[in-house]
Protein backbone atom coordinates (compact mmCIF):
# COMPACT_ATOMS: atom_id res chain seq x y z
CA UNK A 1 0.00 0.00 0.00
CA UNK A 2 1.88 3.00 -1.29
CA UNK A 3 -0.12 5.52 0.77
CA UNK A 4 0.40 3.53 3.91
CA UNK A 5 4.13 3.23 3.49
CA UNK A 6 4.42 7.01 3.12
CA UNK A 7 1.97 7.94 5.86
CA UNK A 8 4.65 8.74 8.42
CA UNK A 9 5.63 11.82 6.41
CA UNK A 10 2.15 13.34 6.56
CA UNK A 11 1.69 15.83 9.37
CA UNK A 12 -2.10 15.63 9.10
CA UNK A 13 -1.94 12.19 10.73
CA UNK A 14 -1.65 14.06 14.04
CA UNK A 15 -5.41 14.68 13.91
CA UNK A 16 -5.98 10.92 13.95
CA UNK A 17 -4.20 10.35 17.27
CA UNK A 18 -7.40 10.79 19.38
CA UNK A 19 -8.95 7.91 17.42
CA UNK A 20 -5.96 5.74 18.28
CA UNK A 21 -6.25 6.57 21.98
CA UNK A 22 -9.94 5.67 21.89
CA UNK A 23 -9.43 2.43 19.95
CA UNK A 24 -6.77 0.77 22.09
CA UNK A 25 -5.26 1.02 25.56
CA UNK A 26 -1.97 0.19 23.83
CA UNK A 27 -2.03 3.44 21.87
CA UNK A 28 1.41 4.50 23.10
CA UNK A 29 2.96 1.34 21.68
CA UNK A 30 1.17 1.73 18.35
CA UNK A 31 1.89 5.44 18.03
CA UNK A 32 5.54 4.89 18.85
CA UNK A 33 5.86 2.22 16.17
CA UNK A 34 4.00 4.37 13.65
CA UNK A 35 6.11 7.51 13.99
CA UNK A 36 9.27 5.43 14.60
CA UNK A 37 10.26 7.23 17.79
CA UNK A 38 12.36 4.22 18.68
CA UNK A 39 12.71 0.79 17.06
CA UNK A 40 9.71 -1.40 17.80
CA UNK A 41 10.19 -5.04 18.70
CA UNK A 42 8.30 -7.31 16.33
CA UNK A 43 6.03 -9.12 16.70
CA UNK A 44 3.82 -7.16 19.06
CA UNK A 45 0.06 -6.95 19.57
CA UNK A 46 -2.44 -4.29 20.56
CA UNK A 47 -5.83 -4.78 22.21
CA UNK A 48 -8.97 -3.57 20.46
CA UNK A 49 -12.43 -3.73 22.02
CA UNK A 50 -13.18 -7.03 20.31
CA UNK A 51 -9.78 -8.71 20.41
CA UNK A 52 -6.06 -8.40 19.60
CA UNK A 53 -4.27 -7.44 16.40
CA UNK A 54 -0.73 -8.63 15.76
CA UNK A 55 2.01 -6.70 13.96
CA UNK A 56 4.84 -8.84 12.61
CA UNK A 57 6.82 -6.38 10.47
CA UNK A 58 7.21 -2.59 10.29
CA UNK A 59 5.00 -2.17 7.23
CA UNK A 60 2.06 -3.73 9.09
CA UNK A 61 1.79 -0.64 11.28
CA UNK A 62 1.06 2.04 8.62
CA UNK A 63 -1.19 -0.42 6.79
CA UNK A 64 -3.36 -0.86 9.89
CA UNK A 65 -3.25 2.88 10.66
CA UNK A 66 -4.39 3.88 7.17
CA UNK A 67 -7.37 1.53 7.31
CA UNK A 68 -8.53 2.12 10.89
CA UNK A 69 -7.62 5.76 11.51
CA UNK A 70 -7.05 7.51 8.15
CA UNK A 71 -10.02 5.47 6.88
CA UNK A 72 -8.90 5.45 3.27
CA UNK A 73 -11.71 3.00 2.47
CA UNK A 74 -15.28 3.97 3.33
CA UNK A 75 -17.57 1.31 4.78
CA UNK A 76 -21.29 1.96 5.28
CA UNK A 77 -22.88 0.49 8.42
CA UNK A 78 -25.71 -0.88 6.25
CA UNK A 79 -23.38 -2.81 3.90
CA UNK A 80 -24.33 -6.48 3.65
CA UNK A 81 -21.80 -8.01 1.24
CA UNK A 82 -18.25 -6.74 0.89
CA UNK A 83 -15.49 -8.21 -1.27
CA UNK A 84 -11.97 -7.48 -0.04
CA UNK A 85 -9.64 -8.30 -2.93
CA UNK A 86 -6.04 -8.10 -1.81
CA UNK A 87 -6.99 -8.65 1.82
CA UNK A 88 -3.36 -9.00 2.92
CA UNK A 89 -3.00 -9.29 6.72
CA UNK A 90 -6.70 -8.63 7.30
CA UNK A 91 -6.75 -4.99 8.43
CA UNK A 92 -9.53 -3.93 6.07
CA UNK A 93 -11.48 -7.19 6.45
CA UNK A 94 -11.48 -6.70 10.22
CA UNK A 95 -12.36 -3.01 9.92
CA UNK A 96 -15.27 -3.78 7.56
CA UNK A 97 -16.68 -6.52 9.80
CA UNK A 98 -16.52 -4.25 12.86
CA UNK A 99 -18.03 -1.19 11.14
CA UNK A 100 -20.75 -2.97 9.15
CA UNK A 101 -22.20 -5.26 11.83
CA UNK A 102 -24.52 -7.16 9.47
CA UNK A 103 -22.03 -7.57 6.63
CA UNK A 104 -20.40 -10.70 5.30
CA UNK A 105 -16.91 -10.18 3.87
CA UNK A 106 -15.41 -12.31 1.12
CA UNK A 107 -11.66 -11.83 1.65
CA UNK A 108 -9.36 -12.76 -1.23
CA UNK A 109 -5.66 -13.16 -0.48
CA UNK A 110 -3.28 -15.27 -2.62
CA UNK A 111 -0.25 -15.63 -0.32
CA UNK A 112 -0.73 -18.67 1.93
CA UNK A 113 1.12 -17.25 4.94
CA UNK A 114 -0.69 -13.91 4.74
CA UNK A 115 -4.05 -15.63 4.31
CA UNK A 116 -3.32 -17.53 7.52
CA UNK A 117 -2.71 -14.24 9.36
CA UNK A 118 -6.02 -12.97 8.00
CA UNK A 119 -7.78 -16.09 9.23
CA UNK A 120 -6.23 -15.76 12.69
CA UNK A 121 -7.29 -12.11 12.91
CA UNK A 122 -10.99 -12.70 12.31
CA UNK A 123 -10.99 -15.74 14.59
CA UNK A 124 -9.40 -13.72 17.40
CA UNK A 125 -12.26 -11.22 17.20
CA UNK A 126 -14.96 -13.88 17.16
CA UNK A 127 -16.32 -12.93 13.72
CA UNK A 128 -14.94 -15.72 11.54
CA UNK A 129 -18.52 -16.87 10.79
CA UNK A 130 -19.09 -13.60 8.90
CA UNK A 131 -16.01 -13.98 6.71
CA UNK A 132 -15.27 -16.26 3.76
CA UNK A 133 -11.54 -16.44 3.03
CA UNK A 134 -10.42 -17.39 -0.48
CA UNK A 135 -6.71 -18.14 -0.73
CA UNK A 136 -6.57 -17.03 -4.34
CA UNK A 137 -5.75 -14.08 -6.61
CA UNK A 138 -8.28 -11.96 -8.48
CA UNK A 139 -7.40 -12.16 -12.18
CA UNK A 140 -8.69 -12.04 -15.76
CA UNK A 141 -9.48 -15.75 -15.86
CA UNK A 142 -9.89 -18.66 -13.50
CA UNK A 143 -6.85 -20.91 -13.30
CA UNK A 144 -3.51 -20.53 -11.56
CA UNK A 145 -0.75 -17.97 -11.18
CA UNK A 146 2.24 -17.54 -8.89
CA UNK A 147 3.14 -15.25 -6.03
CA UNK A 148 6.53 -14.52 -4.55
CA UNK A 149 6.77 -14.97 -0.78
CA UNK A 150 9.13 -12.08 -0.11
CA UNK A 151 9.74 -11.16 3.55
CA UNK A 152 7.68 -7.98 3.22
CA UNK A 153 4.05 -9.04 2.87
CA UNK A 154 2.99 -5.58 1.67
CA UNK A 155 4.81 -5.64 -1.68
CA UNK A 156 4.05 -9.08 -3.06
CA UNK A 157 2.80 -9.35 -6.62
CA UNK A 158 1.45 -12.21 -8.68
CA UNK A 159 2.71 -13.65 -11.95
CA UNK A 160 6.41 -13.14 -11.31
CA UNK A 161 7.43 -16.52 -9.97
CA UNK A 162 7.12 -18.10 -6.55
CA UNK A 163 4.50 -20.52 -5.30
CA UNK A 164 1.47 -21.53 -7.36
CA UNK A 165 -1.91 -20.12 -6.30
CA UNK A 166 -5.40 -20.35 -7.82
CA UNK A 167 -7.08 -17.42 -9.56
CA UNK A 168 -10.71 -16.30 -9.52
CA UNK A 169 -12.63 -13.77 -11.61
CA UNK A 170 -15.15 -11.09 -10.73
CA UNK A 171 -17.74 -12.83 -12.90
CA UNK A 172 -17.26 -16.08 -11.00
CA UNK A 173 -17.27 -14.42 -7.60
CA UNK A 174 -20.35 -12.31 -8.11
CA UNK A 175 -22.25 -15.17 -9.74
CA UNK A 176 -21.66 -17.03 -6.47
CA UNK A 177 -22.27 -14.27 -3.95
CA UNK A 178 -24.79 -11.98 -5.62
CA UNK A 179 -25.12 -8.22 -5.32
CA UNK A 180 -22.07 -6.52 -3.81
CA UNK A 181 -22.38 -3.39 -1.70
CA UNK A 182 -18.64 -2.69 -1.72
CA UNK A 183 -15.73 -4.03 -3.74
CA UNK A 184 -12.39 -3.05 -2.22
CA UNK A 185 -9.37 -3.56 -4.48
CA UNK A 186 -5.67 -3.40 -3.64
CA UNK A 187 -4.24 -6.03 -5.98
CA UNK A 188 -0.91 -4.52 -7.00
CA UNK A 189 -1.69 -3.76 -10.64
CA UNK A 190 -3.98 -6.72 -11.38
CA UNK A 191 -6.91 -4.28 -11.48
CA UNK A 192 -5.96 -3.68 -15.13
CA UNK A 193 -6.60 -7.37 -15.81
CA UNK A 194 -9.56 -8.19 -13.57
CA UNK A 195 -11.86 -5.20 -14.12
CA UNK A 196 -11.90 -4.81 -17.94
CA UNK A 197 -12.94 -8.44 -18.52
CA UNK A 198 -15.83 -8.30 -16.03
CA UNK A 199 -19.17 -8.47 -17.82
CA UNK A 200 -21.61 -5.58 -17.82
CA UNK A 201 -24.03 -7.76 -15.83
CA UNK A 202 -21.37 -8.34 -13.17
CA UNK A 203 -20.49 -4.66 -12.89
CA UNK A 204 -24.18 -3.75 -12.54
CA UNK A 205 -24.29 -5.85 -9.37
CA UNK A 206 -21.55 -3.78 -7.71
CA UNK A 207 -22.74 -0.65 -5.90
CA UNK A 208 -19.42 0.88 -4.86
CA UNK A 209 -15.73 0.32 -5.55
CA UNK A 210 -12.89 1.57 -3.35
CA UNK A 211 -9.52 0.90 -4.89
CA UNK A 212 -5.86 1.69 -5.10
CA UNK A 213 -4.50 1.86 -8.64
CA UNK A 214 -0.91 1.21 -9.65
CA UNK A 215 1.48 2.19 -12.49
CA UNK A 216 1.08 -1.15 -14.28
CA UNK A 217 -1.46 0.17 -16.77
CA UNK A 218 -3.37 3.26 -17.89
CA UNK A 219 -5.81 4.29 -15.13
CA UNK A 220 -7.58 6.77 -17.42
CA UNK A 221 -8.63 3.95 -19.75
CA UNK A 222 -9.80 1.87 -16.82
CA UNK A 223 -11.86 4.65 -15.26
CA UNK A 224 -13.45 5.68 -18.56
CA UNK A 225 -14.57 2.08 -18.98
CA UNK A 226 -16.10 2.04 -15.50
CA UNK A 227 -17.76 5.42 -16.04
CA UNK A 228 -19.42 4.00 -19.16
CA UNK A 229 -20.70 1.11 -17.04
CA UNK A 230 -22.58 3.43 -14.69
CA UNK A 231 -20.01 4.51 -12.10
CA UNK A 232 -19.23 8.03 -11.01
CA UNK A 233 -15.47 8.07 -10.51
CA UNK A 234 -13.67 10.23 -7.98
CA UNK A 235 -9.91 10.09 -8.14
CA UNK A 236 -7.48 11.19 -5.47
CA UNK A 237 -3.81 11.77 -6.06
CA UNK A 238 -0.92 12.27 -3.70
CA UNK A 239 1.90 14.41 -5.04
CA UNK A 240 4.34 12.90 -2.54
CA UNK A 241 3.95 9.53 -4.25
CA UNK A 242 5.31 8.06 -7.44
CA UNK A 243 3.52 8.69 -10.71
CA UNK A 244 0.84 6.20 -11.57
CA UNK A 245 -0.38 5.45 -8.05
CA UNK A 246 -3.59 6.75 -6.57
CA UNK A 247 -6.88 6.05 -4.83
CA UNK A 248 -10.25 5.90 -6.56
CA UNK A 249 -13.77 5.89 -5.18
CA UNK A 250 -16.51 4.75 -7.56
CA UNK A 251 -20.25 4.90 -6.90
CA UNK A 252 -23.04 3.55 -9.09
CA UNK A 253 -25.25 6.28 -10.56
CA UNK A 254 -28.31 6.31 -12.78
CA UNK A 255 -26.64 7.91 -15.81
CA UNK A 256 -23.67 6.08 -17.41
CA UNK A 257 -20.69 8.12 -18.55
CA UNK A 258 -20.46 10.20 -15.39
CA UNK A 259 -17.74 12.82 -15.23
CA UNK A 260 -14.50 11.68 -13.64
CA UNK A 261 -13.64 13.99 -10.76
CA UNK A 262 -10.11 14.52 -9.50
CA UNK A 263 -8.85 16.05 -6.31
CA UNK A 264 -5.65 16.18 -4.29
CA UNK A 265 -5.61 13.62 -1.50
Amino acid sequence: MYRALRAVTQFRRVAEIPQVCHATPDWRCLLSAYVDLWPARFPFSIRLATGPFEFREPSDVPTFWQVFFAQIYQVAPADRLIIDAGANIGAFTLYALLHAPHAHVVAIEPAPDTAERLRAAVQAHGIADRCTILQAALAAEAGTTTIQLSPNSQVRVTGRGGVSVPTVTLDGLIATYGSVDLLKLDIEGAEYEALPVASAATLRRIQRIEMEYHPDGDPEVLFRLLAQQGFAVRLESDKSCEAGYGMARLTRVEQPGAVIEKEAA
